[in-house]
Formats: C-alpha cells, sequence, structure tokens
C-alpha cells in the first residue's frame, strides 16, 4: 500500500487439554510512511482506490503467506473475514488463495462475527461454502450484545469464541461466574469447542478452567508477535495454571464448607422430635433472624404442609401467596434432601416464585414425633459476592 506499510501478527492459542498452542488468530497491524503505528480500524479500511473484497483478499494472501514461515506443525490458523462489506461469496475467493498457497483447508479456521451478517440464508450458504474447502467454522464474539443463542443451532460451529465482556461480567461475581459455567455447558452440549478469549491475569485463567473452558488466548498467554517464538512462555503459563489448580479447588470447597457449617446451625433446635406444629412454631421463631426470608416444610412426595409464613422483610405475591398444597417436588433442595437424610443441602442462587427476589434454599430432612419424614426449609437472603474476596458470611 503506497500510504502505509501493513505487516500480519499473531496471537497463540492454547489448549488446557494439550498443555501446548493449538494455533493463532492473524491480525492485521500496520505503520504510516513516517514510522506511526496504525489502529486495526485504520489498517482495516481500503485505500479509496482500492475495492473493499479486493483488500480483503490482500489482508488474506498476506496472512496465509506469513503464516507459512512461522507456523508450528499441526496448528490452526484462524482468519477473521469481512463480512460487513460481503456483496457475493464470490468476493473471498478464499479456495483459490488455499489452492496458490498449498494451504490445507482443515488448517484454517474461520471466524464469522454474527452481528455481521443479518441474511439467514446468505450465513447458510457461507457456512456451506467454507465447510466444502475444509475450513473450520468458529463463531466469534459469542455473548457479546448481538448474540444469538438460534446461529449456534443453525451454523454448529465447531467452535464457539466467548466475547471478553461475558469474561469480565463472570469476573465480578459468583452468580456471573455461574452464568458462563452453564453457558460454556451450553456450547458443549451443541456439540461445539470453547474457547475464551481476552485473558489478562492467572484468576481470569484458573477460572475459565474451572468453568470448563477448552481453548485459551489473551495478554496473559501470549501478545500478539509477528514471530511465534515465545510460544513456550505460554505454554508454561498453561503448565503453571493446571499445576495450581487442585489448590484452587481446595480453597473453593474450604469456603463452601464454613458457608455450609454456618447453615448448619439453622437445624440445631429441629434435631429432637417434634408434631408438625411444634417444628412449624421452631421454625418460625428462627425466621426471626435477620437473614431469613421465610421457612416452610414437605411431606415426602414433596407437598407443602405449612402455612406460607410471610416475612416483613419481604414483599409476597399474592398469586403464589398461597402456602399448604404447594408442589416442590421437582426442586433440587427437595430431593437432595430426601436423597442424604439428615445432611443439609444449600442450593445454587436462584430467583423465588414467591416474592421474585433472589435467594438460597437451605434444605434438611426431619423426623417428626410420629415418625414421619418431612424436608425442613429455609430461604436465605442472597447477596451476589465478589469472586476476588473471600467471603464467608451467610
Amino acid at each position: 500500500m503506497t500510504d502505509r506499510e501493513l505487516f500480519s501478527v499473531f496471537q497463540p492459542i492454547y489448549s488446557f487439554s494439550n498443555q501446548a498452542c493449538i494455533g493463532a488468530e492473524a491480525l492485521i497491524r500496520g505503520r504510516s510512511l513516517n514510522g506511526k503505528l496504525l489502529g486495526a480500524a485504520e489498517c482495516l479500511t481500503p485505500p479509496a482506490h482500492i475495492k473493499a473484497a479486493d483488500y480483503a483478499r490482500t489482508l488474506n494472501w498476506m496472512h496465509l503467506l506469513h503464516w507459512q514461515k512461522v507456523k508450528p506443525e499441526e496448528s490452526w490458523l484462524f482468519l477473521n473475514l469481512d463480512f460487513a462489506n460481503l456483496q457475493s461469496l464470490e468476493d473471498f475467493c478464499l479456495e483459490d488463495l488455499l489452492a496458490q498457497l498449498k494451504v490445507k483447508g482443515h488448517e484454517i479456521v474461520i471466524e464469522i462475527v454474527e452481528s455481521e451478517i443479518a441474511d439467514e440464508a446468505l450465513f447458510e450458504r457461507l457456512i456451506g461454502m467454507f465447510r466444502e474447502i475444509g475450513c473450520l467454522i468458529a463463531l466469534d464474539d459469542f455473548g457479546a450484545g448481538h448474540s444469538n443463542i438460534d446461529r449456534i443451532w443453525k451454523a454448529q460451529p465447531d467452535i464457539v469464541k466467548l466475547d471478553r465482556r461475558v469474561l469480565l461480567e463472570a469476573s465480578k461475581s459468583l452468580r456471573s461466574q455461574s452464568i458462563l459455567r452453564n453457558l460454556n455447558r451450553l456450547i458443549k452440549e451443541a456439540g461445539s469447542i470453547s474457547l475464551m478469549e481476552g485473558i489478562e491475569t492467572r484468576a481470569q485463567a484458573l477460572m475459565a478452567m474451572d468453568v470448563g473452558i477448552d481453548l485459551v488466548q489473551g495478554f496473559y498467554f501470549a501478545r500478539p508477535h509477528e514471530a511465534l517464538d515465545k510460544l513456550a512462555d505460554g505454554e508454561q503459563r498453561i503448565k503453571e495454571i493446571t499445576a495450581h489448580y487442585p489448590t484452587y479447588l481446595n480453597e473453593k470447597h474450604f469456603i463452601r464448607h464454613i458457608q455450609k457449617k454456618g447453615y448448619e446451625a439453622l437445624f440445631d433446635e429441629l434435631d429432637a422430635p417434634l408434631s408438625l406444629e411444634g417444628l412449624e412454631s421452631k421454625m418460625r421463631q428462627i425466621s426471626a433472624l435477620s437473614f431469613v426470608k421465610r421457612f416452610f416444610i414437605l411431606d415426602e412426595d414433596g407437598y407443602q404442609v405449612s402455612e406460607e409464613w410471610e416475612s416483613t422483610k419481604t414483599g409476597m405475591h399474592a398469586i403464589l401467596k398461597k402456602g399448604k398444597g404447594l408442589c416442590w417436588k421437582n426442586r433440587r433442595y427437595f430431593m437432595k434432601a430426601m436423597e442424604l437424610p439428615g445432611r443439609i443441602y444449600v442450593s445454587n442462587p436462584y430467583r423465588s416464585l414467591i416474592d421474585m427476589q433472589l435467594c438460597l434454599t437451605v434444605s434438611k430432612t426431619v423426623s417428626l414425633s410420629t415418625g414421619e419424614l418431612h424436608v425442613a426449609c429455609f430461604d436465605v437472603f442472597y447477596h451476589d459476592k465478589s469472586v476476588e474476596t473471600v467471603q464467608i458470611s451467610v
């Protein structure tokens, strides 16, 4: 280009399972004629005298040519193609480029930014074209503002790249981290591999491993560079994270154990055999504690046998105000309590149907004086805890 010098850089992508680099994403960088570094957006903007499609082909040619010189053996090149300016499928001519450079299709991962393709029919034709030449498909920026889960079902991508904003949200709180875990589970159940991009800290890397992410990318492991001469540094980081992971798990389990011990005190006065009325009276007294929202008692079939106790600490929706007769048999806090009699179960945070607020349910089986087994349940207020600090309060 007459007004700029463009060049390719590659950011390595690592696998927790392989403990190694499995490929890299090609990125464009540039300098003006006076040596000033150009931003990515400026590099991607074609000069006025060059068509967008021709400019995109030139960049792809440059990436592929450079990759041939520096690539590790048995690795993927992740290519970002310009779909925003797509006029026709022929604009890409990717098959011709691969043939000229003798690059096999299965060595290339095409990154598709879903928000750039509004035409569903065109989207499906693109996927079909890339698969015909053997390329893998990665759905990029998933979890960002325009994400559409429907695209996962339709495209059946080989890889789903989770947007960095998902990572940042998951770093803020335990509940957000749980959402990331479930999002990753959805990706796996759809038959795709998950890739988390934008990892910059050790804590984020450990969290990615903990929620089950397959592939990782980010400054913590390696910055984009023209030469892939520091792959070993990133691989060492991967090994360090893997080695520390058991300690990370032990710390999490320790915190949960302490929290659970605190909740066990709720049931101390319920150990002696009581009548149903006596059990209900005791639980009403315990529910005066500031962190308890309500209590309820279930029979062996999961039906509520206690009256609804309306706390003054929270409002209640009249539609679900009824107490006796409500059915909770499909709730995990009931099933787990019945599965492990005498042990308490602490649920994950969820939004209660009773008052539409976040809570935890703590449950345990108790034997009445009649010999019947019931499940005593306390709903407690849930306050999302930061993942960056150790908080063990109820």
